[in-house]
């Protein structure tokens, strides 16, 4: 009986030590899991630590790098001579760099917080410059547009504008960015070249003039010793009379001409007909005498647009271009002139055509440079050409040449119509 029990005893003992040892081995497996997962969290959360740490430290170099570039970019703004604004939907200025300082003489504290139009605007400008804020404002980037501007004392600014809308990641515009160069020095250098210029084309007309009031003054002394020789005879003395007073309203004429060119003028723009310029222009360097020698043909198209130009200074590209002309062909030929509208409708184009020698294709592409000219030397300035581009350009026009040696050249220039 007590080795029975025995037996049972041993038997259940072994039980329970293998199911002691089975738990056990299953607790062992289960803290092995837990510790290959416990391990592999922590390498997981040690590689996710490290790309944080990564991330972190990349954004503080691109953080780094964008206050460097922002100090740079100020740095470029505020050292800048031109003018660069910002301004809000409303035109409210929103920055203000020191080239603008410089440019219309208000400080950054003066101007930020106010209206544009308040600070630069007058009345006669107002419209346009209402009209490229709100394109700027639309999307629009405009480009070198020229205009005039006011600065604190008053004084008007000539400026080329340049105008970008600021837009947000969706691609809304949220403000502008204005650029203001002051060009007002060299507008006025440009009007210095023009009337030197000016004046080498008068030293030219002045020389023919100066003839052609000799010759009215031989005709006047030799209708005068008529007079005195047959003073009883009524009709001859009536009919020398009023032959000597044509001769002296065409000396009057002459001295017209030489006061209008020899006189200085800012530019002027008025509503012009082309058509009537190039008319008068032409008739005067016929009667002083450049043109005489000619045959002129005209060709005008009827009833064209009028176009927005200062008066002289178109008058100044008409000599120009017909003195030009008058050498290329010597001592006779055949200038033509016109007028007609571009193909677009937005300009008024004349001619002048003459029958000279023509252009190589060298010629044609510095005939605007500034001191370049196939004159004699003594003959010509070689700033000629270079003055009438700038007059084009000035008048927001065009100039184009069509030549061929041997066979003359065709000057043809735009100006804009007043419409436009």
């Amino acid at each position: 009986m007590s080795r029975e029990r025995d037996e049972e005893y041993i038997e259940a003992k072994w039980k329970l030590e293998m199911q002691l040892q089975e738990a056990t081995s299953k607790l062992e497996e289960m803290v092995r899991n837990w510790s290959d997962e416990l391990l592999k969290k922590h390498r997981l959360l040690a590689e996710q630590q490290e790309r944080v740490r990564e991330a972190y430290e990349a954004l503080q170099e691109k953080d780094q790098k964008l206050e460097e570039s922002e100090r740079k970019y100020r740095a470029i703004v505020e050292s800048a001579g031109d003018a660069i604004i910002s301004l809000d939907a409303e035109n409210t200025v929103l920055s203000w760099n020191e080239g603008a300082h410089e440019v219309f003489g208000y400080s950054q504290d003066e101007a930020i917080g106010k209206n544009i139009d308040e600070l630069l605007i007058k009345e006669d400008i107002r419209d346009e410059a209402l009209q490229l804020t709100r394109k700027a404002h639309g999307g629009e980037k405009i480009m070198t547009f020229e205009s005039v501007r006011y600065a604190k004392d008053g004084r008007p600014k000539n400026v080329l504008i340049t105008a970008t809308p600021l837009k947000d990641p969706q691609g809304r515009t949220y403000a502008i960015s204005l650029i203001y160069k002051d060009i007002t020095q060299l507008k006025i250098a440009q009007q210095r070249l023009i009337q030197s210029e000016k004046q080498a084309a008068l030293g030219l007309i002045a020389g023919s003039i100066g003839h052609e009031l000799n010759n009215a003054v031989g005709e006047m002394l030799i209708y005068a010793n008529l007079l005195k020789k047959n003073p009883e005879d009524v009709e001859q003395v009536k009919e020398l009379i009023d032959t000597i007073g044509e001769i002296v309203e065409r000396c009057s004429i002459h001295s017209r001409d030489l006061l209008s060119l020899s006189r200085p003028a800012e530019p002027e723009m008025k509503t012009l007909s082309l058509e009537t310029i190039l008319e008068d222009t032409t008739q005067t360097m016929v009667t002083c005498g450049l043109l005489k020698r000619f045959t002129i043909v005209r060709d005008y198209t009827p009833n064209l647009p009028s176009v927005l130009g200062d008066r002289n200074q178109i008058e100044q590209i008409i000599r120009n271009l017909e003195i030009n002309g008058a050498h290329a062909m010597g001592d006779e030929g055949t200038l033509t002139i016109g007028t007609r509208c571009s193909k677009d409708g937005q300009f008024v184009e004349f001619l002048i055509k003459d029958t000279g020698h023509g252009m190589s294709q060298e010629i044609r592409e510095k005939i605007f440079e500034p001191f370049y000219t196939t004159k004699c030397d003594g003959a010509g300035t070689g700033l000629g050409m270079h003055v009438v581009k700038g007059i084009v350009e000035q008048h927001k026009g065009y100039i184009r040449i069509e030549s061929e040696v041997g066979k003359g050249t065709t000057m043809i220039v735009g100006i804009p119509t007043r419409k436009r």
